[in-house]
């Protein structure tokens, strides 16, 4: 068994990545897909809009019997007819000619614009142009908006609500999405409750599992929940046999530090292969990484900034190769506000809070500690061969 073998972050990730598989995708109802992997590229499958349209209520003209009009020196128009609501002909217009058209109209032939009523006067047949207007105001011209052919979402692509409307519009319902990744998420202690429970003195509340079942819900997981399982390799094997056989990753936290009561290792290795335990990190060193029947098994420090450290880290980009997800990690370069020192060796995880005058500003604390999560912004990587950062140096920082 690799006990806290030390491996750079680097290779922990790399040998993490290459467990992961591809998931399988799926076909699923468009109205259910917010929040899903694109499986497949998107190109539109017709000129989006097949005609000129109207973008407001008003009258269809030729922009050039506008020119001049104003309030008190009005063009006059022969109104000629109003146009329906999904009609397909809407006929044409002649010079000094206009025609009521509502929103989302079918241009009439000849007409270039549309002015807003506020700028009209209708009296009887006659129309009271008062502004003018340029050739293609509230005009939506064909195709303007998609082209029959053109590439619009790569394969990877998270649908948001912009990109449900437009495959709405493409006519994708079904969409072919990828399989949303079951997690099974199980949390060991002797001394954890649930958070709905009162602890005891010697009893902490679990934080961890709702901590990662939230991570795994915003990253488009379904996570389930294996219970509070003790520090007992009994407990631990037939639980942890189970969720291998219902889930496609598996996170374990807590149990993974280096003392008497580390069962997880040994469980992994009875159960399947431990290829990693410690990564040259902080927080993080005791994280565990295995295989059961070549399913993923991610093993997590007990202290919650840890696990949320770690969670990012690691499963943040597991869970987007099993997805096929684009990688998406939002980063800035900016000044650090103070000098600190770091341990040479070991790559730090400093959460840092991002200050009024865009400088970045460490948010230090032990790894037991919340606080440094809801405080800070996002934090920044101190690479193994540097021992810290000088006030001013410039720091990328990956935001939460």
């Amino acid at each position: 068994m690799r006990f806290l073998k030390l491996v750079s972050v680097e290779e922990a990730e790399k040998t993490l990545l290459s467990l992961a598989k591809l998931l399988p995708a799926e076909k699923i109802p468009l109205e259910n897909a917010s929040g899903r992997i694109l499986a497949e590229p998107i190109t539109s499958p017709e000129d989006i809009p097949g005609f000129d349209r109207s973008i407001k209520d008003g009258y269809a003209v030729r922009s050039a019997d506008t020119l001049g009009a104003g309030e008190n020196k009005p063009k006059i128009l022969k109104m000629i007819g109003k146009i329906a609501m999904g009609e397909n002909n809407s006929g044409s217009i002649e010079e000094k000619e206009a025609k009521y058209i509502p929103t989302g109209g079918v241009m009439p032939e000849g007409a270039d614009a549309v002015i807003m009523k506020e700028n009209t006067e209708l009296v009887g047949e006659v129309l009271l142009i008062k502004a003018a207007v340029n050739p293609g105001l509230d005009v939506l011209k064909y195709n303007e908006d998609f082209s029959k052919g053109e590439k619009v979402f790569p394969a990877g692509h998270k649908i948001t609500a912009q990109t449900a409307g437009v495959l709405a519009s493409f006519g994708f319902d079904p969409v072919l999405v990828r399989k949303r990744p079951a997690i099974g998420i199980i949390s060991t202690g002797n001394e954890l409750v649930l958070p709905s429970k009162t602890p005891n003195v010697g009893q902490i509340r679990d934080t961890n599992t709702t901590l990662i079942r939230a991570f795994m819900m915003e990253h488009g997981a379904d996570p389930v929940f294996y219970g509070i399982i003790r520090d007992e390799a009994e407990a631990l094997t037939p639980v942890l046999s189970k969720a291998v056989a219902e889930c496609d990753l598996i996170i374990l936290s807590g149990g993974s530090s280096k003392d008497e009561r580390d069962v997880t290792s040994r469980v992994i290795e009875s159960l399947g292969k431990v290829h990693v335990h410690g990564v040259s990190v902080a927080p993080g060193k005791p994280t565990i990484i295995g295989t059961i029947n070549d399913i993923p098994v991610l093993g997590l420090p007990g202290h919650p900034a840890s696990t949320y450290m770690i969670t990012t880290l690691f499963a943040g980009p597991l869970l987007a190769k099993m997805t096929g997800a684009a990688k998406k990690k939002q980063r800035i370069k900016t000044p650090i506000s103070v000098s600190f020192q770091s341990e040479k060796g070991r790559e730090d995880l400093v959460r840092v809070k991002l200050l009024e005058s865009g400088e970045a500003e460490p948010v230090l604390g032990k790894s037991g500690l919340l606080n440094t999560l809801v405080k800070s912004d996002g934090y920044i990587r101190v690479p193994a061969g540097r021992d810290g950062y000088e006030k001013g140096d410039i720091v990328e920082v990956y935001l939460w």
